[in-house]
């Protein structure tokens, strides 16, 4: 019988990277190439030195775990937020039954716009956007003074809460997204440098070692199957 050609595609295989994607492995081979190239004084780099690198790598490291502080401050002024976003939307329900009640329902959609409402689908809602509800909760709190029902249950009371916390988590949030962004700004810039470092050492030992750079390389940290 006659043999059929193999019509599958080749399939290629490609080495993974003697340097890791994540920033901790990235931080924890740093500190090992450190360690290792001030043992071996006799391998140099024209543009920078041990010294420089090993800076970059304490620095690099203390970044990130800022980095991870400040992002885990978020966390609850999102979590916050969440909770009067739903305290908000329960009492919007009581808010629509009294100008019903005042007003009538087939005039009601037309007092939607002063409470700050806009149409999402089929229904009148705060807007999702956090900046503009937090400007649609001022709105209402106005409305509601205006159309004389400040005094009511879910009048001034309820809404003057909401609104005061509402306006301090977003500035709260505000200050910590900006507070991350310079972090990670700072964070990739250092990795850029990181690696061009490792980099550039990783072609110096397969260069200073041709024969055995790969036992080398492993003794210097690079050992791809940890990251």
């Amino acid at each position: 019988m006659e043999e059929q050609p193999n019509t599958q595609p080749e399939v290629k295989k490609y080495a993974t990277g003697l340097t890791p994607g994540k920033d901790i492995d990235l931080k924890d081979l740093g500190l090992t190439v450190a360690g290792t190239w001030k043992q071996n004084p006799q391998i140099t780099l024209v543009w920078t030195t041990q010294p420089v690198f090993e800076g970059q790598i304490v620095q690099f490291q203390t970044t990130l775990s800022e980095r991870y502080t400040t992002g885990g401050g978020r966390s609850p002024i999102t979590s916050e937020l969440k909770e009067l976003d739903k305290k908000a939307d329960d009492g919007l329900v009581y808010v629509k039954d009294m100008f019903k009640e005042k007003y009538g329902k087939s005039n009601l959609s037309a007092y939607y716009p002063q409470l700050g409402l806009i149409k999402i689908r089929n229904a009148y809602k705060f807007p999702v956007d956090r900046n503009l509800r937090r400007e649609s909760f001022k709105q209402l709190l106005l409305a509601l003074t205006a159309h004389g029902f400040d005094a009511e249950k879910y009048g001034t009371a309820y809404w003057q809460p909401i609104y005061t916390r509402y306006d301090e988590l977003m500035k709260a949030a505000t200050d910590t997204d900006s507070l991350i962004a310079e972090k990670v700004k700072v964070k990739n810039q250092l990795r850029e440098e990181i690696l061009l470092t490792l980099n550039s050492l990783i072609h110096i030992v397969k260069g200073n070692y041709p024969k055995d750079y790969k036992s080398v390389l492993r003794e210097w940290g690079f050992q791809k199957e940890k990251y």
